[in-house]
């Protein structure tokens, strides 16, 4: 049923020309201000009702406007001015009349089609379940549902490839991850799983067109693909194509970081590469095994040693020790004894040295058993009236001051010498637990060994930065868009993620000490919430900026945490990049985590290869995610072809320089290099002989 209006007959035959016939029409009163038709699929609605309604999405054909209303869709046929001016293969957004004045509407160009949506409500148009149209593809479906038959839609659809082909915007996604269409077709590009689903609504048309339409997915060069797995790309694409994969990046596994860090030092330039890192061991590597077992006995003794001088300080000398006490004041004595030796070694004092000799492990085992009754027994030492505690106490402080200035992770330790295990290939916070015997921790290790498992040991950060008592960590984004030379570009927002339960150093449960969002989504509903955190347990970084100007440490965030986290990306990427391959057209986002101490200092725990970017998980989140993709977008889409564009909150915080084909450089420096002039050789002729000279440089 179609009903025409006297007054637009023109327009009328214009719209029968374009649309299907079957479609129920209803002409617009000359009475109210709206221009056009209204398609009203089973709506019986009068169209004044309609009046005050918001629009939702326009598409513009070559002679028609199609204007997706709440309630229905409206056509307004174009003028014959209007569709003079229109240009075949690029159309301007339409304004919208009944637009609020407020709105502000969007377009995005489409072959011979422009659509133009409330910015507002283009989510919801794009949202993919199973009762919705997804990813956009309403903008082009509905469209199709209106032409007249199975061959003008495959004509469509082929207008709209073709097109794609040719700016060469086409892309797929290897994976679900619906937030990375809305920035791409909002910049023209097509789907190519778009075009297949806008395929199985031509179903009438003929099988050649539709062949010829397969041909060109088959054959033409997908532009970008992204892949949403954390493990390398298995599909061979053509090399013009872009990946978001990088390959030899060996710095986001456990055990690879653990490997290439060893030498970080060699990386080391003041101001632009500091790497800080907990000290790591693969402990199924035989020398490294010991390393540990080394760096775990001279922790105790240096636990043990700050135990004594933290009771002296706070209760008195002679309340150090106590009559009844039930270890030996042997036990101080040992730790100094195995300090010493520690730092004779840094200066080099043990090398003529013939009266050294290795403490037995039975020893080892003997001291141990009196630091955990020290430590974690809380008991007491017995008072020994032959040694001067204050002679004591005076040399510990020399000792403990002697040895920080060789081992500069130090101040991570603390008293209760706790170490935190972790599986090499787990990520999400899975199998992470904490330990502070040394029986344990073997135990544990020869468990996972048996089942086929492989962890790293790492000394866990006993002093971090708590807020309104609680641990928390930074999530940091950075995208690399080459390899050789490096480029890094870092995001300029932040995720704060907060431990849900108090934290104390008594208690190892996760919800204490593992920030992971996934871990601590599990917690969030606490009973015994402290009312400033966050019920979600995020914030960003204007959030922590805000914290830390109310506790008066405003100067923290731009002083010491920011270029903290910058050098240690700079050096964990410097120390990797022999291993990179030097992939032309690719880049990749990573998510590298953080503690903060309580002195500002950054330590850097990981690399996420795979960062959580979809689904949101609090309502920081669900800003952030869609920004740091569309940003993404910006710096490996539209910066291609002008240098110029705008690259959202990304900044480029290393660009590596190349003075010398094949010289590594570090920051800003400069290499070995010869200066002067060319080399300018001469042949001259000495009797029968034939002599090159060549002239100095100077």
């Amino acid at each position: 049923m179609i009903n025409t209006n006297r007054n637009n007959p023109d327009k009328l035959q214009l719209f029968k020309k374009n649309f299907s016939h079957e479609l129920v029409v209803k002409a617009s009163p000359s009475s109210t201000s709206q221009r056009g038709y209204i398609i009203d699929p089973g709506i019986t609605n009068p169209l004044s009702e309609l009046t005050n309604c918001r629009w939702q999405v326009t598409v513009t054909s070559d002679n028609c406007v199609l204007k997706q209303h709440s309630r229905g869709w409206q056509v307004c046929p174009k003028t014959e001015m209007e569709c003079y001016n229109a240009d075949k293969d690029e159309f301007c957004s339409v304004k919208n009349e009944q637009l609020s004045g407020k709105s502000v509407t969007t377009s995005g160009t489409m072959a011979h089609t422009t659509t133009s949506y409330h910015n507002s409500n283009f989510q919801e148009c794009c949202e993919e379940d199973s009762e919705k149209s997804g990813n956009g593809s309403i903008l082009f479906k509905e469209y199709l549902k209106l032409l007249a038959n199975g061959d003008a839609r495959l004509n469509f659809i082929t207008r709209l490839l073709s097109q794609a082909i040719q700016d060469r915007k086409m892309f797929v996604i290897c994976g679900h991850f619906p937030l990375l269409r809305k920035p791409l077709m909002g910049r023209g590009w097509l789907e190519k799983r778009t075009v297949r689903k806008m395929m199985s609504m031509a179903p009438q048309s003929n099988i050649g067109g539709l062949e010829q339409v397969e041909k060109l997915l088959r054959n033409n060069v997908t532009n970008l693909v992204w892949y949403t797995s954390k493990h390398s790309p298995t599909v061979r694409v053509d090399e013009r194509t872009m990946v978001n994969k990088l390959s030899g990046c060996y710095f986001t596994s456990k055990v690879d970081m653990c490997s290439n860090l060893e030498n970080v030092y060699w990386f080391y330039e003041s101001g632009v590469s500091n790497i800080q890192f907990p000290r790591c061991y693969n402990i199924y590597r035989a020398s490294q095994m010991s390393d540990f077992m080394a760096d775990y006995r001279i922790t105790a003794c240096l636990g043990m040693l700050k135990w004594f001088l933290s009771i002296a300080k706070i209760t008195g000398a002679q309340s150090a020790w106590i009559e009844n006490g039930k270890v030996p004041v042997s036990a101080v004595l040992f730790a100094l004894e195995r300090c010493t030796e520690f730092i004779s070694v840094y200066t080099h004092e043990d090398i003529d040295r013939r009266d050294y000799r290795e403490v037995p492990v039975e020893t080892w085992d003997q001291f141990l058993d009196w630091y955990y009754k020290i430590i974690h027994g809380y008991d007491m030492l017995k008072k020994n009236s032959k040694i001067d505690i204050d002679e004591l106490l005076a040399f510990a402080d020399n000792i403990l001051a002697a040895v920080s200035k060789f081992r500069l992770q130090e101040k991570l330790d603390g008293m209760r010498g706790i170490w935190i295990l972790k599986p090499s290939d787990k990520s999400l916070g899975r199998g992470i637990v904490l330990i502070d015997r040394l029986s344990d921790i073997l135990n544990k290790l020869s468990l996972t060994a048996r089942e086929g498992m492989q962890y790293v040991v790492q000394k866990y950060i006993e002093k971090p930065l708590l807020v309104y008592n609680k641990k928390i960590d930074v999530r940091q984004w950075f995208l690399i868009t080459s390899t050789h030379p490096l480029v890094v570009w870092m995001y300029r927002d932040i995720l704060i993620r907060f431990a849900s339960r108090d934290f104390t150093l008594d208690d190892f449960h996760e919800s204490i000490h593992l920030c992971n969002t996934m871990v601590q989504i599990k917690y969030r509903k606490c009973q015994h919430q402290e009312p400033r955190v966050p019920k979600e347990l995020h914030w960003n970084l204007e959030d922590f900026k805000d914290y830390l100007k109310d506790t008066s440490q405003e100067f923290a965030w731009d002083k010491i945490i920011l270029p903290g986290i910058k050098q240690n990306l700079i050096g964990a990427l410097l120390a990797s990049q022999e291993n990179m391959a030097n992939q032309k057209n690719s880049f990749q986002l990573y998510g590298a985590d953080f503690v903060i101490m309580d002195d500002f200092s950054v330590w850097l725990i990981e690399i996420n290869t795979n960062p959580r970017l979809y689904p949101p998980s609090s309502e920081v989140t669900s800003k952030l995610y869609p920004e740091v993709v569309e940003d993404i977008v910006k710096v490996v889409i539209d910066r291609r072809k002008n240098k110029r564009a705008p690259h959202g909150k990304f900044t480029c915080i290393y660009k590596q320089r190349y003075p010398l084909r094949g010289t590594n450089v570090l920051g800003q420096a400069t290499c070995l290099g010869i200066r002067g002039h060319s080399v300018l050789q001469s042949n001259k002729t000495i009797g029968n002989s034939r002599i090159n000279t060549t002239a100095c440089m100077t």
